[in-house]
């Protein structure tokens, strides 16, 4: 995608710099933005919060990064190093493993070279057994009593020549069950997150959301929907950082398609109506009865703002 490099560097555009390089797809965000629920589902009495530091794409600046927030869990979404080199992942590592929070959870990212090497990563996996390292696999966690179950992996569709890499999806072509395209690679990376994932951590966005441009990927947002975990952690488009929650129903659904081109203007009426429909009903009958795995909370977590610049965004904490 021609385009990529700048959307991962760049500062985020202002609304006319969007609107301007597509009026639909800026109306589409708007109406979906004043349907989209400021804060996640509260958690039944009976669960206690558990507080989740999440970072991303420090690109070797991690000793100039903001002190990180207390938390039970950190985790880091790749990215850790620029060049990808033994040493730096090992720096980065260092830092990494110092943080005096409980559990600590990391990724490779494209630029996280070493780690595509397996001796380099039983070598890590050694030199640091307090942290955990996730490459299409699974963990669980247990924080005062709850178990939560977590997968991690570091792949994103294909620009240049990094790693951890597979081809783009057409959304048009795209259907993660009908044959030809359930060969895709991307299908069989993301059909192996377990149903029942309640923290999703990987390198890139899923389409639509938080990705910038169409950036993020689809076959992704495809494994969402079954999955619907109550957190999904990400980063590599820098200047899409931030935090959406989600709620799977059927505003969100036309919206998507909007932004993977689906459906053209008709697709924004259709919007349009629907997201008025749902802001009716909850004057009418208030709230909205929402089950927990009925929502994500999404995070962008990538913390520089670009390659060259001097942003050093820090964390971003969330409670599940």
């Amino acid at each position: 995608m021609a385009g990529l490099d700048i959307l991962l560097h760049r500062r985020p555009p202002t609304a006319w710099d969007n609107f301007k390089s597509s009026p639909l797809l800026f109306l589409a965000q708007q109406t979906y933005a004043w349907t989209a629920p400021s804060t996640p589902t509260t958690l039944s009495p009976a669960k206690e919060t558990i507080r989740v530091v999440c970072i991303s794409d420090t690109h070797n600046t991690h000793h100039s990064q903001p002190p990180l927030p207390a938390g039970d869990i950190l985790v880091h979404s790749g990215d850790l190093t620029q060049s990808g080199t033994l040493n730096e992942l090992c720096d980065a590592l260092d830092w990494l493993n110092s943080q005096p929070h409980p559990l600590k959870i990391f990724i490779a990212g494209n630029h996280d070279s070493s780690l595509a090497d397996p001796k380099t990563r039983t070598h890590i996996v050694k030199t640091y057994p307090a942290l955990i390292y996730l490459e299409n696999s699974s963990t669980e966690l247990t924080v005062r009593g709850r178990v939560l179950r977590v997968y991690g992996s570091p792949y994103t569709p294909k620009h240049g020549s990094w790693a951890f890499q597979y081809p783009r999806v057409s959304p048009a072509s795209y259907s993660p069950h009908a044959h030809p395209y359930a060969e895709h690679e991307s299908t069989s990376i993301w059909t192996s997150i377990p149903p029942l994932t309640d923290i999703l951590i990987t390198h890139g966005p899923p389409s639509s959301h938080l990705d910038l441009g169409r950036t993020g990927c689809y076959a992704l947002l495809c494994a969402l929907w079954r999955v619907r975990p109550q957190l999904h952690v990400f980063g590599h488009i820098h200047a899409a950082r931030g935090v959406e929650h989600i709620t799977w129903g059927r505003v969100q659904r036309v919206y998507e398609d909007v932004c993977a081109e689906k459906s053209g203007w008709g697709g924004l009426t259709k919007l349009v109506w629907w997201a008025v429909v749902g802001k009716v009903r909850l004057w009418l009958w208030g709230g909205d009865n929402l089950q927990e795995r009925e929502r994500t909370t999404l995070v962008n977590a990538a913390a520089v703002g670009g390659m060259k610049d001097d942003q050093r965004r820090g964390a971003i904490v969330v409670e599940i």
